[in-house]
This record gives structure tokens, sequence and C-alpha cells, in this order.
């Protein structure tokens, strides 16, 4: 019976990658019945790990297999038990009830120190970094966004993927952006995992401007979008960021984390700093960018 409804698990799992990105992330807790207690099971139907916080209230007469709160990951297409509920008094009914949170991502995250990341666009192309961490920080001033980098780009400018991964969350839908703070999670976006389960989030992507779709393996260099200016920005531009998900009291949180791209065959690598007019080029040596004479900072998250 395990063996055939992981079989349906997977095929849900293949129906889900290729479904609208606008659905809800395919991950549920459930209590199962079994014997005089409940087995508490989590189903990922998605193309992401996913961590888990699971906890207990009101309960009565309950003793559960794992100490509380239980915190878990839980790998694309699959299920885990997370705990076992029995009564505590044999023969005596119990009662509880659950609360559980979830974010996709590994809070075991161990991000590369090796991992360096080709530029954004496509070869031939030049953008200047409008926001880094090094600069002037317009909006990068929380946790999620401190290490990301903005490249001031016009719109439908092909945007690539910069590191080798699978494409875990798209959103296409959104059609408008501006400096009003309503607008900040209106961005349309792709988020790709990658070996070391670190993800980048690639935002402002035009209305419709998705080019692959949850599920989709993707190599460094791959077309995934087309930029735009959708969300909470003051024109139009590329957000780039590398974050990981970490534990928090109350449960999950994504940080953004420092990375390097690179440049050139042999290839040469740096860190991104404010201003530099970074170029993609990977037939040529690698050489550090220059920076740019002029050019006004485009605000965005």
């Amino acid at each position: 019976m395990r063996r055939l409804l992981l079989f349906w698990l997977l095929i849900a799992c293949t129906l889900a990658n290729i479904a609208s990105a606008k659905q809800v992330y395919p991950f549920s807790v459930s209590a199962e019945r079994s014997g005089s207690g409940s087995d508490l099971i989590a189903r990922n139907r998605g193309p992401a790990p996913v961590s888990v916080l699971l906890a207990l209230s009101a309960a009565d007469n309950v003793s559960s297999s794992q100490p509380l709160p239980v915190y878990a990951v839980v790998r694309p297409c699959s299920e885990v038990l997370l705990m076992q509920i029995r009564p505590t008094h044999p023969g005596r009914g119990l009662r509880f009830s659950t609360q559980s949170t979830f974010s996709i991502g590994s809070f075991h995250a161990i991000p590369d120190p090796r991992a360096t990341y080709r530029l954004p666009f496509a070869n031939g192309l030049s953008f200047v970094i409008s926001q880094a961490p090094d600069g002037p920080l317009t909006t990068h001033t929380a946790d999620d966004s401190e290490h990301a980098v903005d490249f001031t780009m016009p719109e439908n400018t092909p945007v690539v993927a910069a590191r080798d991964g699978v494409v875990i969350e798209t959103e296409a839908a959104n059609r408008y952006g501006g400096k009003d703070r309503v607008l900040l999670a209106m961005a349309n976006y792709v988020r790709i995992l990658h070996a070391d389960e670190t993800v980048a989030t690639y935002a402002h992507l035009a209305p419709g401007g998705v080019r692959v779709r949850p599920g989709e393996k993707v190599t460094a260099g791959t077309v995934i979008g087309l930029s735009g200016a959708t969300g909470y920005t003051s024109g139009p531009h590329l957000h780039f960021v590398v974050q990981k998900l970490v534990r928090r009291n109350d449960g999950f949180a994504m940080v953004s984390l420092p990375f390097r791209f690179f440049v050139g065959n042999p290839p040469y690598v740096f860190a991104p700093k404010f201003r530099h007019l970074a170029t993609a080029d990977y037939a040529t040596p690698g050489k550090a960018p220059p920076f740019a004479d002029g050019g006004r900072v485009v605000q965005g998250r």
C-alpha cells in the first residue's frame, strides 16, 4: 500500500511541476489515524526541498515520538513521517490540534564557498550595477536583500541563469510597477535552486516575461525570462540575489549571501560593486570590470 501511495505521489509531483505557477506550493501536513493514535505526515509534491516546523496545541493525554516542536526538511517529491501521536494513558481518549509552518528551501543548506556566477544576461551585453552592498543602499536593507545587486537594464532584455539549477518558483502575472510600497510583493520573478541548496532570485521581470516552469532544469546561460519593471521600483532593472533558508525561533527566514561573478575564458572572478560596468564576455580572457562614469541609480528590491 505504501509503495502505491509513493507511486501516486510521484505522479502528482510531475503534474504539479507542469501546472500554473500561480498555484499554492504543493506541500501539506496531515494527521492520519494509526491504531489508537495518529501519524503526522508531510507530503512534498513540488520540485524543491521544504523546511517545516510542526507543533501541537490543545493537547490532552498525548505522547509524541519526537521532542516538540519538530523541525524537518522534506525532499522534493517525497513524504516524511514527522512524528507519531499515541495516548499517554491507553484506554483513554486523546485530543490535540497541530500548528505547522513551512518554507521552500532547506535550513540545512551549506553554501559552496567555491561557487561563482556568470552574469545574468546574454553574451555581448553590458549593464551598470546600480545598487550593491558596497554602495548607497536605498532598498536592500533587510536580511533577505542586503547582498543583492541591481542591474540597470531596459525592459524585455533576455535574462539568463547565472548558475546551473532547478526552477522552483515563478511568477509572471503581475503587470504594474512603481514607487508605491503596496507593490512590494508584486514583482514577477524566477527562483532557481542550486546544487548546494542555495536559491537565486531574478526579480522585476516583464509581464508574462517568464520562459521556464517549476521543475525545469537549467544550465548557466539559459534564457529564463525578460527583464522588466514590475513591483516596487523606480525604473526598469534586474534584481539578482542569492539566498539560503535559516531557522528562526518562530519558523524560517531567507537571508541573502555574498556571491562572486565571473567573466571571460579563462575566468576573472570578482565581487560585484556599485557602478561596475559588467560585460558578459565569455570568449576572451577575463578582466576586472571598469566603473561607469555616470548614470543614475535605480531603486528597487
